[in-house]
């Protein structure tokens, strides 16, 4: 008889979030005037903004990339906190988008944000689910003995997309998020999953080393199997939570927010939906506002819809993450009156 797998999880008791910035990229765009371009008519623009919430989108208006505008939160958040570079030890980068293939990002940022020659630096290359793949990381690492560790996250998901597909070019955001983790009585519970058989239903073919024959003649551009996606987020997403309650031994009525990342509201809502989580526990209106911030999403819609929340009250939040991979992610983790200002709009000189 074969064992059943063991789950991959992690439950931590000293570290905890104490802040948290998103930048968002300084142009807006309409998904009503781009439409044109999408050879998008009135009526078909009418259906898209009703069925799945498209609406307007922030992207990068010049060459900025993800670590630009992580820069700029991570500069606004040390600052908030009243944090020195040499306070902090360890910065991991979470995007699909680096500045280069080598070396890693992280090691340029650490050097930008003049964090000590001390300090560890490494970037994870992760998607949807990142933001919660990367908690985790920065959770281990302050449980095990550091006292601060600098998680930024996002992308430049504008740079990926042709913006005549009407598929996926409406849907991406640009945003970059830096969240401060330290060593701080805190009780929290992470899930990590992952299912590399649908690698291709969310996809930059020829961006790297590997050449296959169902990639000839593709362009380094994001290729999404909207359906696949769909289906996977459905049966894989409403169970994690449940399990991830489970794990922390909570009721759904227990968690003050269910953040969730933000494919489109419709996802959203459907997933809230199975679970029968009021309105004001969910919000859903990230990717409307501002595009598919991609890791970025989840601190994105606390930066950009619960600030007042998170930075005035205690609370208990469910992050779930899920998508590129494919793979899924949740955590329970509690919050004490962070440092959580509204989204910012551009990079600040």
């Amino acid at each position: 008889m074969q064992n059943e797998p063991q789950r991959a999880e992690l439950l931590f008791s000293n570290a905890s979030i104490t802040g948290i910035v998103t930048t968002a990229g300084d142009r807006n765009v309409k998904f009503s005037e781009a439409a044109p371009q999408m050879g998008l008519s009135e009526s078909d623009v009418a259906r898209l903004k009703r069925s799945i919430g498209l609406d307007q989108r922030q992207i990068v208006s010049g060459d900025e990339t993800t670590s630009d505008l992580c820069e700029n939160s991570a500069r606004v958040l040390m600052q908030g906190l009243g944090l020195s570079p040499a306070d902090v030890q360890g910065l991991i980068f979470v995007t699909q988008t680096p500045d280069y293939a080598a070396p890693a990002t992280a090691v340029s940022l650490q050097s930008r944000l003049g964090l000590p020659v001390t300090s560890m630096a490494f970037d994870v290359r992760f998607g949807c689910s990142g933001f919660v793949y990367g908690l985790g990381m920065a959770f281990s690492l302050v449980e095990s003995g550091f006292h601060r560790v600098l998680l930024c996250v996002g992308d430049v998901a504008s740079k990926l997309v042709d913006p005549t597909n009407h598929a996926v070019a409406p849907i991406m955001g640009d945003a970059g998020a830096a969240i401060m983790i330290e060593r701080k009585p805190s009780k929290s519970h992470f899930q990590f999953y992952s299912d590399g058989t649908g690698a291709r239903a969310l996809i930059v073919p020829n961006s790297g080393i590997r050449k296959t024959p169902e990639d000839e003649g593709m362009p380094p551009l994001m290729h999404m199997d909207g359906a696949a996606v769909f289906n996977f987020t459905l049966q894989r997403v409403p169970s994690m939570i449940n399990d991830i309650l489970a794990l922390g031994q909570k009721d759904a009525s227990e968690i003050d927010y269910f953040v969730l990342h933000q494919p489109n509201r419709y996802i959203v809502k459907s997933i809230q939906k199975r679970l029968k989580v009021p309105d004001e526990k969910m919000p859903s209106d990230t990717q409307s506002r501002f595009g598919n911030q991609n890791s970025a999403s989840i601190p994105g819609t606390i930066s950009g819809f619960l600030s007042s929340s998170y930075s005035s009250e205690r609370l208990t939040s469910l992050f779930a993450g899920f998508g590129i991979g494919l793979s899924w992610a949740a955590a329970l983790v509690e919050t004490d009156c962070i440092f959580s200002p509204p989204t910012i709009i551009g990079i600040r000189n």
